[in-house]
């Protein structure tokens, strides 16, 4: 496992080709569902595109666990609860294009480390976002605590999970897994949840009009629209 870490481990040609084959796939079939329709407010654009920026510096500030996974803080469920899932997608693959850009790696990684950093984490953020809004009761607590700690916290383990399962596959099982990995994956949950869960609040308190994916009024986070 040295050096392990999908933007700088040389993966199986099949693998490479496949992941940018589903990758294009999956982003083709945003575009055409045509998602830029939430930005049309130029603060919207703003926010979008600043959010960007800022999850790539959280992606190039990485850490590595005696010689397991490298893993780093994600940003998806942020972009989901915001922008919704297919602004999301698009969000986490500039993100993986752009640190790819900042860490110098070789691009045959970048759409598997997208699918499982970005695509993933979105997927698994879009479904639990959508349960909470359908059982939970409406009230604010519960939006914060649903869409912004709970479910960052399950997108974190969800792509650790994941990433460690596909290296065991490369490697026949023949992986032992650092301690210091698991270590660091529990408290990588906990301190997305905790960011996520914060920027939520603060979000949800002084700029509601930022969430474009649920109904302000319902959750009764402001009195009507406000950029």
């Amino acid at each position: 496992m040295q050096g392990m870490g999908f933007f700088y481990t040389p993966l199986p040609l099949w693998l490479s080709v496949g992941s940018w084959i589903v990758a294009v796939g999956l982003l083709a079939l945003v575009l055409l569902r045509r998602p830029f329709g939430r930005l049309q407010d130029a603060t919207l654009q703003h926010v979008w595109l600043g959010i960007i920026v800022a999850i790539t510096v959280l992606w190039a500030c990485n850490a590595w666990f005696d010689d397991g996974p490298v893993i780093h803080l994600l940003g998806a469920t942020l972009m989901v609860t915001l922008f919704d899932w297919r602004l999301a997608l698009i969000g986490t693959a500039a993100t993986t294009g752009l640190a790819a850009v900042v860490l110098d790696a070789s691009w045959l990684s970048v759409a598997t480390t997208w699918l499982l950093f970005g695509a993933l984490p979105v997927t698994v953020s879009t479904l639990l976002q959508r349960m909470s809004h359908a059982w939970l009761p409406r009230n604010l607590f519960t939006f914060i605590l649903g869409h912004g700690f709970i479910t960052s916290g399950a997108a974190v383990a969800a792509a650790c999970g994941s990433t460690v399962l596909l290296e065991m596959t490369l490697a026949n099982g023949q992986v032992a897994i650092p301690p210091a990995f698991m270590r660091g994956s529990i408290l990588l949950g906990a301190g997305e949840a905790l960011f996520t869960g914060l920027l939520t609040i603060l979000i949800a308190v002084y700029k509601p009009a930022w969430i474009t994916t649920h109904d302000v009024r319902r959750y009764r986070l402001d009195r009507g629209p406000r950029v």
